[in-house]
Protein backbone atom coordinates (compact mmCIF):
# COMPACT_ATOMS: atom_id res chain seq x y z
CA UNK A 1 0.00 0.00 0.00
CA UNK A 2 1.31 3.10 -1.03
CA UNK A 3 1.87 6.14 1.46
CA UNK A 4 0.09 9.17 1.28
CA UNK A 5 2.60 12.40 1.95
CA UNK A 6 0.55 14.72 4.39
CA UNK A 7 0.56 18.48 3.14
CA UNK A 8 -0.55 21.35 5.20
CA UNK A 9 0.83 23.95 2.92
CA UNK A 10 -0.62 25.63 -0.43
CA UNK A 11 1.04 25.03 -3.54
CA UNK A 12 2.17 28.72 -3.71
CA UNK A 13 3.48 28.91 0.14
CA UNK A 14 5.55 25.90 -1.01
CA UNK A 15 6.33 27.60 -4.36
CA UNK A 16 7.65 30.27 -2.24
CA UNK A 17 9.55 28.45 0.06
CA UNK A 18 11.22 26.76 -2.75
CA UNK A 19 11.93 30.07 -4.21
CA UNK A 20 13.60 30.86 -0.92
CA UNK A 21 15.88 27.80 -0.65
CA UNK A 22 17.34 28.37 -4.45
CA UNK A 23 17.61 32.24 -3.23
CA UNK A 24 19.48 30.89 0.01
CA UNK A 25 21.63 28.20 -2.43
CA UNK A 26 22.55 30.72 -5.14
CA UNK A 27 23.98 33.20 -2.29
CA UNK A 28 25.90 30.74 -0.38
CA UNK A 29 27.48 29.18 -3.56
CA UNK A 30 28.53 33.23 -4.24
CA UNK A 31 30.10 33.32 -0.66
CA UNK A 32 32.08 29.84 -0.83
CA UNK A 33 33.07 31.15 -4.38
CA UNK A 34 34.54 34.68 -2.37
CA UNK A 35 36.04 32.21 0.26
CA UNK A 36 37.80 29.81 -2.37
CA UNK A 37 39.61 33.77 -3.71
CA UNK A 38 40.27 34.38 -0.08
CA UNK A 39 41.89 31.32 1.11
CA UNK A 40 43.83 30.91 -2.20
CA UNK A 41 44.93 34.30 -1.63
CA UNK A 42 46.13 33.35 2.09
CA UNK A 43 47.87 30.26 0.68
CA UNK A 44 49.89 33.12 -1.66
CA UNK A 45 50.33 35.31 1.77
CA UNK A 46 51.60 32.30 3.64
CA UNK A 47 54.06 31.20 1.37
CA UNK A 48 55.37 34.28 1.01
CA UNK A 49 55.50 35.14 4.98
CA UNK A 50 57.02 31.79 5.13
CA UNK A 51 59.88 32.62 2.37
CA UNK A 52 60.22 36.25 4.24
CA UNK A 53 60.67 34.85 7.77
CA UNK A 54 63.30 32.72 6.50
CA UNK A 55 65.45 34.77 4.74
CA UNK A 56 64.94 37.26 7.99
CA UNK A 57 66.11 34.16 10.04
CA UNK A 58 69.18 33.46 7.58
CA UNK A 59 70.29 37.13 7.86
CA UNK A 60 70.60 37.49 11.59
CA UNK A 61 72.52 33.78 11.78
CA UNK A 62 75.14 35.55 9.51
CA UNK A 63 75.52 38.44 11.95
CA UNK A 64 75.47 36.19 14.43
CA UNK A 65 78.28 34.43 12.98
CA UNK A 66 79.93 37.44 11.80
CA UNK A 67 79.87 38.77 15.32
CA UNK A 68 80.78 35.54 16.38
CA UNK A 69 84.19 35.76 13.93
CA UNK A 70 84.93 39.32 15.09
CA UNK A 71 84.70 38.35 18.87
CA UNK A 72 86.75 35.56 17.88
CA UNK A 73 89.36 37.47 15.82
CA UNK A 74 88.87 35.49 12.61
CA UNK A 75 87.99 36.93 9.32
CA UNK A 76 86.00 34.86 6.46
CA UNK A 77 89.78 33.37 5.23
CA UNK A 78 90.40 31.88 8.75
CA UNK A 79 87.26 30.23 8.41
CA UNK A 80 87.70 29.09 4.82
CA UNK A 81 91.29 27.95 5.71
CA UNK A 82 90.12 25.63 8.43
CA UNK A 83 87.47 24.37 6.30
CA UNK A 84 89.36 23.50 3.84
CA UNK A 85 91.89 21.55 5.76
CA UNK A 86 89.33 19.89 7.47
CA UNK A 87 88.03 18.52 4.18
CA UNK A 88 91.71 17.34 3.34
Amino acid sequence: MARVRKVELTSEEIKAQITSIEEQITKLTEDIKGLRVQKKNLSKDFVAAEKKEAAVKEEQSMKDLAKLLRKKGLSVEDVRNMLDKESK
